[in-house]
């Protein structure tokens, strides 16, 4: 955490205010600070912010909240209390968070490095388990390459362990030097890499995200052919094996999701409105055979009348038999998550408490995933 600067004309109305050697000592350690700030309630961090400017600084800075809240069991439930699992601080800008994966989650960050004067960005991916607050900073892959590392997380289900796949992106576009790290074990050995081989010949693509379901992890690449078409890798998390699968399109810009146990595709970045009529979806029903099945939902008639005209959703998975969820990319006062059920064309508002103690007019992004399940193993 980068220092806090004291002026000398205005003191502080608190003592927890960090500072480092350079400006005077700490009244408490930063460390303790950040614990004591982690275990507040979403509305007694948003009045902190409003004590000092260190306060509103140092909570305000890189900070990444993760909350849980059950999901609703009756159509007549209209709003759930949202619990502040834990918080994390990071030193360096946040580029993106994964979904949960068995508990854990992976966030991305961007450090600034620097070789012979030139200043250039590289990242790093951090495991969070909000559960126990623990978190823990991937390895360096093992490799004198100075290009682009991509890393994946993925869950084994049946060994039940956290594995990290990595890789390098060559500056012609193709990946290569596929490497495994494993999380967990007795605490006592050394977390290391090992190379695994992919043959499958693909590009790098310009999308980072990944999805793990039932112990395979999904992610889109580029074929190497020259014609810009798109696959689908397949990577067995347990027996540390490739595969893939053709796409229904010839290029993809989908989000993968999770459809009751089968990998979907929904065109990424759409948002969907108070007006919209349809929603669109590819399911892969046979992986072997590489069959697709297109779904298209319309859109119950009480949607217009359920869903804020001022709001722009995002479809965030599916739960149940065709009963879809979405929500908006920014914290909002109240925040709504809705409840689309294409079977029986019904449509549930639900608001989510404590989320709104973030505010409103996109000043916090949110990420929201469904099924997070507590780990409380210790990396």
């Amino acid at each position: 955490m980068e220092s806090l600067r004291q002026r000398k004309d205005r003191k502080t109305s608190s003592s927890l205010v960090y500072t480092d050697q350079q400006h005077s000592s700490l009244p408490l350690p930063i460390e303790l600070v950040i614990d004591i700030f982690s275990r507040l309630s979403l509305k007694s961090i948003a009045i902190c912010r409003c004590v000092s400017k260190p306060w509103a600084f140092l909570l305000g800075r890189n900070k990444v909240f993760f909350l849980s809240s059950p999901q609703p069991q009756s159509p007549d439930e209209i709003s759930v209390a949202a619990d502040h699992l834990m918080s994390f601080s990071f030193d360096h800008p946040v580029i993106d968070i994964s979904a949960s994966v068995s508990g854990f989650f992976c966030v991305r960050v961007g450090v600034d490095g620097f070789v012979k004067g030139r200043k250039f960005t590289v990242e790093e991916s951090v495991i969070c388990n909000p559960s126990t607050g623990q978190s823990f900073t991937i390895p360096t892959l093992k490799t004198r390459k100075r290009v682009g590392i991509i890393r994946f997380l993925g869950y084994d289900p049946v060994e039940k362990l956290h594995k990290v796949l990595g890789m390098i992106s060559h500056r012609y576009g193709r990946t290569m030097e596929h490497q495994v790290l494993t999380l967990g074990g007795t605490g006592t050995e050394k977390v290391t890499w090992r190379m695994t081989e992919c043959g499958i010949p693909c590009k790098s693509s310009l999308q980072r995200q990944s999805i793990c379901i039932n112990g395979v992890l999904y992610y889109i690449e580029t074929v190497t052919d020259g014609s810009g078409d798109h696959m689908i890798v397949c990577f067995d998390v347990r027996s540390e094996k490739y595969s893939f699968v053709k796409s229904p399109k010839r290029q993809l810009c989908h989000q993968l999701l999770d459809c009751n146990g089968k990998l979907a595709l929904v065109p990424r970045g759409r948002s969907y409105y108070f007006n919209s009529e349809t929603v669109k979806m590819w399911v892969l029903e046979d992986p072997e055979r590489h069959e697709w099945c297109k779904r298209v939902y319309r859109l119950p008639p009480m949607w217009e009348d359920v869903v804020d005209p001022q709001e722009w959703l995002e479809i965030v998975g599916v739960t149940g038999q065709n009963e879809f969820v979405m929500s908006r990319t920014y914290s909002a006062d109240p925040f709504h998550v809705y409840y689309c059920n294409f079977n029986k064309e019904t449509v549930t508002r639900v608001v989510i408490q404590g989320v709104g103690a973030f505010g409103s007019e996109r000043r916090y992004s949110c990420h929201t995933y469904l099924n997070h399940v507590e780990d409380v193993k210790l990396m």
